[in-house]
């Protein structure tokens, strides 16, 4: 029986505890978690077989090990491990969700001839911790590979483990990676942010009428209620593309802006009429 440490038992290292625990019969899941309350409960409540007394011990008896905490932890995490005398052939994995810090972090895990396989589930909620997490969080998401220095059997050996998740599975370079995950995730949370704390700045900060927001609002600044802590570490990350991203998207506000300002009925048309066709092709995908 194969032993998988999933380090960092919040949203998604406890949906794929779930996902693995329920599906494969075959693996024998250890947890760890630095918040101990949220490694008791993941062991109280079946999340995981075993939980780790600690980082370390946990990683020296893993045949996979997952890395699930925070982009920041799991780069500390990676130095740790280059330190430890792990199982011969262990896979260790992420789920970052940035890659070329995380590749970077891992270049002495690998020069000590340790398989190092990165990835990055696309799947979450606005909801965060161990409580909220599900076997089915990744049921038909995209998960992403971004192999480090593993073989064709290494990186087959790693997708038929996650398997359990439902996902489908994308192989990119770090850097196609976190191009693409700033486009379509980093920057909608910035965005999302911003949005809804214009909405409460336009209100003079009457929370009790963003009560009255409508299922637009609502669903546009959703992913706002994210995990602050999370999401700093996240464009700290990634923060040179996500720059760069923001200021494509200045532009498309200035746009609009001026076209408000002097009343251009046709440009306003034209901006609305843009973002109309790539969200139809968006739902044309998803059928």
């Amino acid at each position: 029986m194969n032993n998988v440490l999933i380090s960092g038992l919040g949203l998604i290292g406890s949906s794929l505890a779930r996902a693995i625990r329920q599906r494969r019969g075959d693996v024998h899941v250890i947890g760890f978690d630095a918040d101990r309350a949220s490694l008791d409960w993941a062991a109280q409540h079946l999340v995981i077989d075993e939980a780790a007394a600690d980082f370390a011990a946990g990683a020296t008896q893993a045949d996979f090990i997952i890395l699930a905490a925070p982009v920041t932890v799991i780069a500390d995490q990676l130095q740790a491990l280059s330190r430890l005398q792990l199982k011969p052939g262990v896979i260790v994995t992420d789920t970052g969700s940035t890659k070329r810090n995380v590749l970077a972090a891992a270049q002495d895990l690998m020069a000590g001839g340790v398989t190092f396989i990165g990835a990055h589930p696309m799947a979450g909620s606005e909801r965060s911790g161990v409580k909220n997490g599900r076997a089915d969080l990744f049921a038909e998401a995209h998960y992403f590979l971004v192999n480090g220095n593993g073989t064709a059997e290494q990186v087959l050996t790693l997708r038929n483990l996650l398997s359990a998740a439902g996902a489908y599975f994308v192989e990119l370079s770090p850097e196609a990676h976190d191009e693409l995950v700033g486009a379509i995730s980093h920057v909608p949370h910035v965005v999302a942010a911003g949005l809804a704390a214009a909405a409460a700045d336009s209100l003079h900060g009457d929370q009790t009428k963003l009560g009255y927001a409508a299922g637009g609002f609502r669903d546009t600044t959703r992913i706002a209620a994210s995990d602050p802590d999370l999401w700093t570490a996240i464009v700290m990350s990634n923060r040179e593309t996500i720059a760069a991203q923001l200021r494509g998207f200045a532009d498309h506000i200035a746009t609009i802006q001026r076209a408000i300002d002097v009343g251009d009925a046709t440009a306003i048309r034209t901006y609305f009429a843009t973002a109309q066709a790539v969200r139809k092709h968006l739902d044309e995908e998803e059928d």
